[in-house]
């Protein structure tokens, strides 16, 4: 599994090469990540006072500066190759875990790897690169922790989720969201009268509440960036694109807070307008579980059709929006992202209903899982509010936002089609040492 990974990024990494690493900086945000990382690779001045005035938080450019100053952009992405190999080695261990199919490894590990987001992203400097193997790694050793009673595997597990935080301050949802899951199921609250998961949360917090409190202390108001990837900037533009594309004049002090606006100033304007603001809600919610995201591959990374913006407005609110669409039916590009998402679509209709119906057993204590299963189960459906409440929370969902869940989502859904037999599982569970995560 690991070896098909390597060898398959390896061919991306030589065309990289070959197109002098154009698609670097193409990804979301990408050439202010790269200015950015290229001053404080160059940075000769105080560092902390560049760090808390930078648009961005510190993890978007502190996981790949050595990388960056030792060999340049081929430095950090064979950073990313390596923690993609490391996320798909992973997760096909931890589909036999979890499964009785003998091919569930090797099908589980291939479908994460080869996904098209999974494919483009360590080849581009965007933060799922980092954030989504580290979530890897995080769900990995945490379930290993809780089967194993092993303190070290909780802070491991808690440095991962940290870093990821850090790197992406909306993966945080995740710590209340499992809490929360786990004390909802009976199977998983003797696991909360132990300290593993107190500890691993706590670890998980601190670099990001550490970096919360600099920055509050240097600038003077709480936060954690000074750019535009926060909460209140992208609850501003979410009011200006909505009422802009439903024909109502935004009012005047929403467009004069440059810096963004409050959650209940935010929820004022719903209230005013509940149905354009309904209609976002499900447009953003239809398209962070339904867009197959091949376009990540074919307009991101080979740059087919890059320079068209504004594809929402064009195919949603523009009064010929139906012609678009028809037009758009003739571009390779367009049937092979619908054919992505009627399969993406298929599986996240099977991932909900699967975790309506086992989480309810759970909760009534009508199903019993091993601590595999059963945690799994409960990092999963975290990941799916995650990833519901993300996207509400920036001004337009991306499939993107999904990125980092779908390994535990793949997971989830082998588990239940191939699950092991109760003798089975009792015959594997164990404690887990060195050599299992060797």
């Amino acid at each position: 599994m690991a070896a098909i990974t390597l060898f398959t990024h390896l061919l991306i990494l030589a065309y990289d090469h070959a197109r002098a690493f154009r698609a670097f900086n193409w990804g979301d945000r990408g050439l202010e990540r790269l200015r950015i990382l290229k001053e404080f690779a160059g940075l000769k001045g105080a560092v902390l006072p560049a760090m808390t005035g930078s648009p961005i938080v510190p993890g978007e450019y502190l996981f790949v500066l050595l990388p960056w100053r030792l060999w340049g952009a081929a430095g950090v992405i064979c950073l990313q190759i390596g923690l993609a190999t490391l996320a798909a080695w992973l997760v096909a261990r931890l589909a036999g875990r979890v499964s009785s199919w003998p091919q569930a490894p090797l099908v589980c590990g291939l479908a994460y790897a080869f996904l098209p987001q999974n494919l483009a992203f360590p080849h581009q400097l965007v933060t799922e690169a980092i954030v989504t193997p580290l979530c890897v790694v995080w769900l990995y050793a945490l379930l290993a922790a809780i089967r194993g009673r092993t303190m070290g595997l909780f802070l491991l597990a808690g440095g991962c989720l940290g870093v990821a935080i850090l790197t992406r301050p909306v993966v945080l949802l995740m710590l209340p969201a499992c809490f929360a899951l786990a004390l909802a199921c009976p199977g998983a609250r003797p696991e909360l009268r132990r300290p593993g998961l107190y500890v691993m949360a706590g670890v998980a917090l601190a670099p990001f509440l550490a970096w919360v409190a600099i920055f509050t202390v240097q600038t003077g108001h709480p936060g954690y960036n000074s750019g535009s990837a926060n909460l209140a900037w992208n609850l501003r533009s979410k009011v200006l694109i909505t009422e802009n594309a439903n024909g109502i004049d935004p009012p005047a002090d929403v467009k004069a807070m440059e810096a963004g606006i409050p959650l209940g100033r935010f929820l004022g304007e719903v209230r005013l307008h509940p149905v354009p603001f309904a209609k976002a809600f499900a447009l953003d919610t239809a398209t962070v579980f339904l867009r197959g995201n091949t376009t990540k591959i074919t307009v991101d990374y080979l740059g087919i059709g890059r320079d068209s913006p504004g594809w929402r407005q064009s195919l949603i609110y523009a009064s010929d929006a139906r012609k678009e669409w028809i037009r758009q039916m003739a571009d390779p590009v367009y049937l092979l992202e619908a054919a992505g998402s009627l399969l993406t679509g298929l599986f996240f209709v099977v991932c909900f209903a699967a975790m309506a119906v086992t989480g309810w057993r759970l909760v009534r204590g009508k199903m019993r899982l091993d601590s595999d299963r059963l945690f799994l189960t409960i990092v999963a459906g975290a990941w799916l509010l995650n990833v519901f409440l993300g996207a509400q929370m920036v001004d337009q969902s991306q499939g993107r936002l999904r990125n980092p869940a779908e390994a535990a989502l793949i997971l989830f859904v082998a588990s239940l089609a191939w699950g092991l037999p109760a003798g089975l599982r009792q015959g594997r569970k164990g404690g887990i040492g060195p050599r299992a995560l060797g």
